[in-house]
């Protein structure tokens, strides 16, 4: 497994993706809290306001800034993150690298664990780039937060992204196709999401209110639904795990 997480760390370095996916976080979390601060200035100069014309907007709070920061995480960031990991594993096995890889002494579980932690650590680096980013400029430009409040929220918001990283990987391993993991995936990703905040109270034994639980968490509100929503995902990414690796060990898949 070891020799398999190193390859794959290997390729991700090759195809550049701890460059770009960093920066993506980086430039998208630079972007909230300087639109949020200069947002009056950008409507003066390009709104089509009249002459003489006042345009009140009062200045956001922290907290309520890096929560649309993780808004921003949510929309682009998590289709990034299915870019970048949608052909892991079905991308391997159209090519045929693994049959290769599987035809040697190679355990199933591991060539799959392999793969979602070197995503997870991928996903990890990428967001901590990008949190650390707006929070520079939170900092700069508004008031500070509370370190708590900013790791509990972050935990939150990272739950999200192991489920996600998860399910790509899941729905890499059932589809042969790369595009149609992708395009599943953020289906999957969207409706969770969507639903989560629209029927709150059904959906907290769902991954989708972790994103609920990390914009209350940055805003210091009651944690409704916490467990519920912790232990579901706990749940939901062992089997979706448990059941790649058994997919995997069918003849066919190796096939293609």
């Amino acid at each position: 497994m070891s020799v398999l997480f190193k390859k794959e760390m290997l390729e991700m370095a090759r195809s550049y993706k701890w460059v770009w996916m960093p920066l993506v976080f980086i430039a998208l979390g630079i972007m909230q809290p300087l639109t949020s601060y200069y947002l009056r200035d950008i409507l003066e100069e390009f709104g089509g306001l009249p002459e003489g014309a006042v345009f009140e907007i009062p200045l956001p709070g922290a907290d309520q800034v890096f929560a649309e920061t993780l808004g921003q995480f949510s929309q682009i960031g998590v289709f990034v993150v299915v870019l970048a990991l949608m052909g892991a594993l079905a991308g391997e096995r159209s090519s045929g690298t693994a049959v290769m890889v599987l035809a040697k002494p190679v355990s199933h579980a591991g060539y799959f664990l392999a793969k979602w932690i070197a995503g997870i650590l991928l996903v990890f680096v990428s967001y901590a780039a990008g949190a650390a980013a707006a929070l520079y400029y939170i900092f700069l430009l508004f008031d500070p937060i509370n370190f708590q409040q900013i790791l509990l929220s972050s935990f939150f918001y990272f739950m999200w992204l192991l489920f996600t990283v998860t399910l790509v990987l899941f729905l890499s391993t059932f589809l042969k196709k790369s595009a149609a993991a992708a395009g599943a995936s953020l289906v999957i990703l969207i409706i969770l999401a969507l639903a989560s905040s629209i029927f709150k109270e059904p959906m907290m034994w769902t991954p989708g209110y972790l994103l609920e639980l990390s914009s209350l968490a940055i805003q210091e509100e009651t944690l409704d639904g916490l467990w519920k929503s912790l232990i579901s995902t706990i749940i939901l990414c062992t089997l979706l795990i448990v059941g790649s690796i058994g997919y995997l060990k069918r003849r066919e898949w190796v096939q293609g």
